[in-house]
């Protein structure tokens, strides 16, 4: 079997594994997956015609580690000790010398299962416009690195967003302040529609206007936005964010309960 033929099965298995259960297959959106992976090695089992295994690794790092029994790796002591980069489940964290990492990072994964939205009540004071992604990559970058206090976001990385085969421009949304006419807040969504997934990217909503409901009223438009095309719509954040995004998730209809570790060794 060709490495070629080796790959598309390979993208076959995880399709069918992550459509079934996302949050415990990746810890991203697909598409950003599938982007990447002919570049490592990979492995997968079926068994009685369902995945039950999948992996895909290089010398120093492991991307995907996913079985359907929950049991934990038996990775080659060798690989294990020449890991600096692990992208893992929290159900898999155990098998992994976590205390070897320099960095040990966890990331919520929600799933929204999509229910009608009618309308979306916003704060007195404020719209919602489209961002104009032709002209306003600059102000897109502005407002983000407002949010974040190391975030190195510039207007040639925003227009690199608008390159991918996810992108849609009406979910690329800002809730403005009439009285000032700037914005107060940013929403970035995707759409995948090979297996009809939206993903949100960017939540952000600027420091002096946080409080008012206006992060709710962003998920909750992008979520109308991609209701009748999306069969689901996922989101990750950093659990130990400060301005706790996961609790606004969780209040416009985000569920599940899987944890992600993100593991780096320096040097």
């Amino acid at each position: 079997m060709s490495l070629e033929t080796r790959h598309v099965i390979f993208h076959s298995a995880l399709i069918s594994a992550y459509c079934e259960n996302p949050c415990q297959v990746l810890p991203n959106a697909l598409w950003k997956t599938l982007k990447e992976i002919n570049k490592f090695e990979t492995s997968f089992k079926v068994e009685n015609g369902l995945v039950t295994h999948l992996e895909a690794w290089n010398d120093e790092s492991l991307y995907i580690y996913w079985s359907r029994d929950r049991t934990p790796p038996k990775t080659p002591k060798k690989r294990l000790e020449n890991l600096k980069f692990a992208l893992v489940h929290q159900d898999f964290l155990r098998a992994f010398p976590a205390e070897n990492f320099d960095i040990q990072r966890p990331y919520f994964r929600l799933i929204y299962k999509h229910r009608r939205i009618s309308e979306v009540k916003l704060p007195q004071g404020f719209h919602i416009a489209n961002v104009d992604t032709k002209s306003e990559s600059d102000l897109v970058a502005g407002v983000i690195k407002r949010c974040y206090e190391n975030m190195n976001v510039n207007p040639e990385i925003v227009k690199s967003w608008t390159k991918h085969p996810v992108f849609d421009p009406n979910l690329w949304i800002w809730v403005i302040d009439d009285e000032k006419g700037t914005p107060a807040g940013l929403g970035i969504a995707e759409f995948d529609p090979t297996i009809r997934e939206g993903s949100l990217e960017w939540i952000q909503v600027l420091p002096e206007y946080r409080g008012k409901g206006i992060g709710k009223s962003i998920v909750l438009e992008l979520l109308r936005r991609l209701q009748g095309r999306a069969a689901f719509t996922t989101v990750s954040g950093e659990v130990n964010n400060k301005t706790k995004p996961e609790i606004l998730y969780r209040r416009c209809g985000f569920q599940g309960d899987d944890v992600w570790w993100l593991l780096i060794k320096n040097g």
